[in-house]
């Protein structure tokens, strides 16, 4: 018999509970019936100390104002939210939703507090714990672009696995992977896909073509991600990054940015696709590309469009002359100085003791 799914309905029963009597925790509370989240026993209280992050929390922690704030409601109000952990397999408490809450209080002096235990849960239902609580708890727009896209990645990647919603998650892998739809299906049917783009929006509030960016950007980098959250890289320029999909050629990339301070426009970061995509993006070619040597203009040996300043059109014509007069006045003049320049060279070639 498998282990039961997360059902989230009963995880937000989790999150909005009724206040009960704390107590210290000394024991991990039994799985409640098949089929749901281990019920909580209560609201149990632990020691900050034993509770771990979870692995590879890419949430970036309150800073400044906002964890002032919350550092100076703890001091007053207590720990009101409890923390959700995991007990995991090996016997760890890792926590899944409250890492600014842990750290805050922490930071207001405080060594323990309430929380709800969970156990029986896969890796994957634990991420899908993580990414809703993130989702719910912060609002979208608060979130830098790396958090995005870690949360819609992690979570796409859980609920995947789960087998669940799998018509958006079809919709999100051929945007995953435009080249391989354009390759096995026809235009029509990519377009009756992308019909479907109002479920997406529903479920994360964003366009079914963002949200397929910032799962591709979830592969990025660690560093170019950083530089998408600062603004070096524009989002765009970064998705168009994501394909190369060379983990050392991406680092490669970000340690030229840091050590020649070269920068990354959209031109380049398509340039970058374009040549990796074709099997061409070598050392050379790269260090060329963000350099800007392969986005400058060629240099031409035609001459630079030149405009005749008034001063010189007024001081040998007149106001009653057309300029079709002026022009063909100027051409005729241009080409009788450089017969007469072709003249005297010839002449002195000739006679050049003269």
């Amino acid at each position: 018999m498998g282990k039961p799914k997360v059902n989230l309905s009963d995880f937000d029963d989790m999150l909005h509970f009724d206040t009960e009597p704390e107590r210290a925790v000394t024991d991990t509370p039994a799985a409640s019936a098949k089929g749901k989240v281990p019920e909580p026993a209560g609201i149990l209280e632990m020691d900050f100390a034993r509770m771990e992050p979870f692995p590879n929390h890419k949430f970036k922690l309150y800073e400044g104002q906002q964890l002032a704030d919350m550092v100076e409601s703890i001091r007053q109000f207590g720990v009101l939210l409890p923390i959700i952990l995991w007990h995991d397999e090996d016997g760890k408490y890792i926590i899944l939703s409250g890492h600014n809450r842990h750290n805050a209080a922490l930071l207001a002096g405080l060594t323990k507090g309430p929380v709800i235990i969970t156990e029986n849960l896969t890796y994957d239902e634990a991420v899908l714990i993580v990414t809703e609580t993130n989702l719910r708890q912060r609002s979208f727009g608060d979130m830098s672009h790396s958090e995005r896209a870690y949360c819609l990645a992690q979570h796409y990647e859980a609920l995947k696995s789960q087998g669940r919603r799998n018509d958006l998650l079809d919709e999100i892998e051929m945007l995953l992977n435009p080249h391989e739809s354009r390759e096995n299906g026809t235009c029509a049917q990519v377009e009756h896909k992308l019909k479907s783009r109002d479920k997406i929006g529903e479920e994360y509030g964003l366009s079914h073509a963002k949200v397929a960016r910032y799962i591709r950007l979830a592969g990025l980098n660690t560093k170019l991600l950083e530089k998408v959250d600062t603004g070096e890289i524009a989002f765009l320029a970064a998705y168009d990054l994501s394909f190369i999909g060379n983990a050392d050629r991406q680092s490669q990339i970000a340690e030229l940015m840091e050590s020649d301070n070269y920068k990354i426009d959209m031109k380049k970061a398509e340039l970058l696709r374009s040549y990796y995509e074709t099997g061409k993006l070598n050392d050379i070619a790269t260090v060329q590309i963000l350099s800007g040597e392969k986005t400058r203009k060629p240099k031409t040996s035609k001459p630079q469009p030149f405009k005749v300043k008034q001063a010189v059109i007024t001081k040998y014509f007149t106001a009653g002359q057309s300029a079709r007069e002026i022009e063909d006045t100027i051409d005729r003049a241009l080409a009788l100085y450089f017969e007469n320049q072709h003249i005297s060279q010839e002449q002195e070639e000739q006679f050049p003791d003269k």
